[in-house]
């Protein structure tokens, strides 16, 4: 899931939660599109759409579909990590031998042995509930970037990390 999804704040000029949630937004490094609803009708139609009531329920932050009223900042970071999973970092934890993606307190993971000198990269999981959104994909990624980078031999065992691979020129090249 390369993709950006489309981030849009609604709300208004002289509002200071506006004010907070554009810095919000400015930390995060996205693009995000601004819709002052009280300078621009078709903005403020366009908010009043997205809500049964038809008020002008700002601010409100939408990313994609998910519509955030008013929400607090670790609210918008959970549900970008969930949209965005790239820009989470791997973490390669040694002792259990596993790299893995913190999805708000859900680990997607790869599980690896090592013997006689090279990474065998035995087995990858996406939370359930998470499947089907690109997760296990960037992990994979990842995972493979981090290995080199930490100047490891990989011989991949797992079917889909061994898919992953294949599709691509550079990974085909490195990981066995």
């Amino acid at each position: 899931m390369n993709t950006i999804p489309k981030i849009k704040l609604y709300g208004a000029d002289g509002c200071h939660k506006t004010h907070y949630y554009q810095l919000v937004l400015d930390k995060t490094g996205l693009p995000w599109e601004f819709l002052d609803v009280e300078a621009n009708e078709d903005h403020a139609e366009e908010l009043r759409g997205l809500y049964e009531n038809r008020k002008l329920n700002f601010p409100t932050i939408t990313i994609d579909e998910k519509k955030l009223r008013n929400p607090y900042k670790e609210d918008i970071e959970k549900w970008l990590n969930k949209l965005i999973p790239s820009r989470l970092n791997i973490v390669h934890d040694k002792e259990n031998m596993r790299f893995s993606l913190n999805i708000n307190e859900e680990l997607a993971k790869v599980d690896y042995s090592i013997t006689n000198g090279k990474m065998y990269l035995n087995h990858s999981e996406v939370p359930y509930n998470l499947r089907g959104q690109g997760i296990g994909k960037v992990l994979v990624e990842k995972t493979f970037k981090q290995l080199t980078k930490e100047g490891y031999k990989a011989v991949a065992v797992c079917t889909y990390i061994k898919a992953i691979a294949r599709r691509s020129d550079k990974w085909s090249k490195i990981i066995q």
